[in-house]
C-alpha cells in the first residue's frame, strides 16, 4: 500500500479546496466500507486521505415542509432507527438491506451512493478495463453472470447501491457542493450512463462532494424488494423499487426503479406508463414487465436476469399494493 497523508478536514465547506489542491490524488473516507477496500485492492493509490467522520454538520436527519433531509455522513443505522425516516417504509426496507450489521454501523448515505462498482475486473489491479481509462470492458467475453441486462454499451457494470434505486423512485435530489457553492439536482440526472463516460458513475467533478439528500414531503406508499444469491452480506442480483399511490385499486404517480440490472439506477418507465392509472391484474403486470425488459440485452452467462427481473417486477407491485 502507498503512503498516504491523513487529513481531518474542519468543515464540509473545505473539502473542494482539498480536493482541488490534490490534484485528483486525494480520496473521501467516511464509512470506509468501500474507499478502503479500493486502496487495499490497489485500484486506488492516493496521496491524501481524507477522513469526513468528524463533520458532524452532514450527519443528520430533519423533516421539514420540503421533505426529508439526510445529511450524507448519516450512517445507515441512523437511518434505519430515525422515526421520521421510518414514514418511507421501501427507503428503509432499502437501507435493511445493505449488507451487514456491521456493514450498516459503518456504512453512510452518500458513500452508499457514490460507491463505485463491484465488477470483478474492476476490482482487479491486473485488468486495465474501460472504467479505469482502458480499452477493453473485460466482462463482456469473461465471467459476466452478475453483469447488466440493460443500458451497458460500452461498459457492463452494474450499479451497486441498494437506497438510490428506493431514492429516485421517491424523487429525491442530491446537494452537491464545488468551488462555486451548493447546487441541488434530482437523484436521477445524479448517475452517468456509460454510454456517456465509461470511467464514472456520476456527475460528481473532481472538486465535489456530496452534502445532503431530500425526500420530497409528499406522503406516497413505497416498497422495495431485492433478491441476492445470499441472504446476507451480498448485493442484488436485481432490486425493485415502487412508490406511488393506490386509490380504488388502480395506481397514481407510480414510479418504479430497478436495480442490479444496468449501470445505474434504471426508472421502468415503459411499466410507469402502462400501469399508470389502471387496476393491477395479472395480464397487465404480464404485459407491463414484458414492455420493460424487451429491450434487453443479456450477455453469456446473466440471461437469467431478464426472467427473474419479470417476475420480481411483478411480485414487487402486487406486494407494494398489498402493503
Amino acid at each position: 500500500m502507498k503512503n498516504f497523508e491523513y487529513i481531518y478536514p474542519k468543515t464540509m465547506e473545505s473539502i473542494p479546496k482539498i480536493l482541488k489542491e490534490s490534484n485528483g490524488k486525494a480520496l473521501l473516507y467516511a464509512g470506509g466500507t468501500d474507499a478502503i477496500a479500493r486502496i487495499k485492492e490497489g485500484i486506488v493509490k492516493p496521496s491524501q486521505l481524507v477522513n469526513l467522520k468528524s463533520l458532524k454538520t452532514s450527519n443528520f436527519i430533519k423533516e421539514d415542509a420540503d421533505g426529508l433531509h439526510i445529511g450524507a455522513l448519516t450512517r445507515l443505522v441512523e437511518l434505519i432507527n430515525n422515526a421520521d425516516a421510518q414514514k418511507y417504509t421501501g427507503l428503509i426496507q432499502a437501507a435493511k438491506s445493505v449488507g451487514s450489521i456491521q456493514l450498516r454501523n459503518m456504512g453512510t448515505v452518500g458513500g452508499n451512493l457514490c460507491q463505485r462498482p463491484r465488477c470483478w475486473y474492476f476490482r482487479s489491479r491486473h485488468f486495465p478495463c474501460l472504467r479505469k481509462q482502458g480499452e477493453i470492458c473485460y466482462a463482456v467475453d469473461g465471467e459476466n453472470k452478475y453483469h447488466c441486462i440493460l443500458g451497458g454499451d460500452p461498459c457492463f457494470i452494474v450499479h451497486p447501491s441498494d437506497l438510490a434505486p428506493m431514492l429516485i423512485s421517491l424523487n429525491a435530489s442530491v446537494r452537491i457542493l464545488g468551488l462555486e457553492g451548493s447546487k441541488e439536482v434530482k437523484l436521477e440526472d445524479f448517475f452517468v450512463l456509460p454510454e456517456k463516460d465509461p470511467t464514472r458513475e456520476t456527475i460528481l467533478s473532481k472538486q465535489e462532494v456530496l452534502t445532503e439528500v431530500v425526500v420530497p414531503n409528499k406522503k406516497v406508499k413505497s416498497y422495495f424488494l431485492k433478491h441476492k444469491e445470499r441472504k446476507s452480506l451480498d448485493f442484488a442480483l436485481v432490486s425493485i423499487a415502487v412508490a406511488g399511490d393506490v386509490e380504488g385499486g388502480k395506481l397514481n404517480n407510480i414510479r418504479i426503479t430497478l436495480g442490479g440490472v444496468a449501470p445505474i439506477p434504471w426508472r421502468a418507465k415503459k411499466t410507469e406508463e402502462m400501469l399508470a392509472g389502471q387496476t393491477a391484474s395479472e395480464p397487465l403486470l404480464e404485459k407491463a414487465a414484458e414492455a420493460e425488459l424487451k429491450d434487453a440485452v443479456p450477455l453469456a452467462q446473466n440471461e437469467f436476469k431478464v426472467y427473474l427481473t419479470k417476475n420480481l417486477l411483478k411480485r414487487a407491485i402486487r406486494e407494494f399494493i398489498a402493503s
